[in-house]
């Protein structure tokens, strides 16, 4: 099974606050899901995140 994370543990993975994640979920920059009232995002959707930011480089 895939790794599943809150928006406070990638937060703390990628050093930058929650608040930010939260946006980046609202504007779809990060693919996510909720799960009742709470953000989830796989972890294949975080890594494409990162590619993506890396790439625009």
């Amino acid at each position: 099974m895939a790794e599943i994370y809150t928006p406070d543990e990638i937060a703390e993975k990628l050093k930058i606050s929650e608040q930010t994640v939260r946006r980046y979920l609202r504007e779809e920059k990060i693919k996510g899901f909720k799960l009742g009232n709470s953000w989830r995002v796989k972890e294949k959707d975080l890594l494409e995140f990162i590619d993506g930011q890396i790439a625009s480089k």
